[in-house]
């Protein structure tokens, strides 16, 4: 996320509700001309902010960061996480197979569990799957299945703080080819359905997700592209 100054959140937050403002209307903190420059500068710079002559205006970069902003308290909104967890399965001698990762970072270290990964700005839910499981798996290409999106709120027990919010793509991926390796996220081995239903040490949902994942049929899912004149 970006960190941009108080200031600059503040021109940002008039120039979505004011295009076109000249200098004076912007200034509404009543700075020097000199320090209120230099803030209208690093935006025009920076590529939020364009000026026509001696007004200014938000560029399309602006209007994307500024529709995030929480206008009231000037600040971008926290969201969820939106990712992946990749459920990959594979015949092994005639009995299945799922891929396990054991993640070597925090948060979870030394927990089990599935592949995941953040979907990128702009990446399809697909096209992050395939990625996810190359980069973390060495692994690709597979028949490739959404399933269902799952909502998860993560609480810790003595305190209740909320220290996680994320959305997940349940993605089933069959028989996917290469050769496995492991990366400094995580160490990934191919193991049975019963040995996975016997990890102790599993994420907090990792036995629902596996169930999602066998669901027949997938969900009814509608992603598309659009192209606009104007924004």
């Amino acid at each position: 996320m970006n960190e941009l100054h108080k200031i600059q959140m503040l021109i940002l937050r008039e120039l979505l509700f004011n295009p076109n403002s000249r200098f004076s209307d912007l200034n509404i903190q009543g700075l020097s001309n000199d320090h209120f420059s230099y803030h209208i500068k690093v935006l025009i710079q920076d590529g939020y902010v364009i000026k026509n002559d001696s007004k200014y205006s938000l560029t399309n970069k602006g209007k994307e960061f500024s529709n995030r902003m929480d206008t009231d308290n000037t600040e971008i909104e926290k969201q969820p996480k939106v990712a992946v967890i990749i459920v990959a399965t594979k015949n092994i001698n005639g009995k299945k197979h799922l891929l396990i990762q054991e993640r070597t970072k925090e948060p979870y270290f030394g927990y089990y569990g599935f592949l995941t990964g953040k979907i990128r700005y702009g990446e399809k839910v697909s096209e992050t799957a395939r990625r996810e499981l190359k980069e973390e798996s060495g692994l690709e290409n597979g028949d490739i299945f959404i399933k269902r999106i799952v909502r998860n709120h993560v609480v810790l027990e003595d305190s209740g703080d909320l220290v996680e919010d994320k959305i997940f793509y349940v993605i089933l991926i069959k028989d996917p080819k290469g050769e496995l390796i492991d990366t400094r996220n995580g160490k990934n081995k191919w193991i049975t359905v019963e040995e996975f239903k016997k990890i102790k040490k599993k994420y907090y949902d990792e036995d629902n997700i596996y169930k999602i994942s066998q669901l027949k049929g997938d969900m009814d899912f509608l992603e598309k592209t659009y192209f606009i004149k104007e924004f």
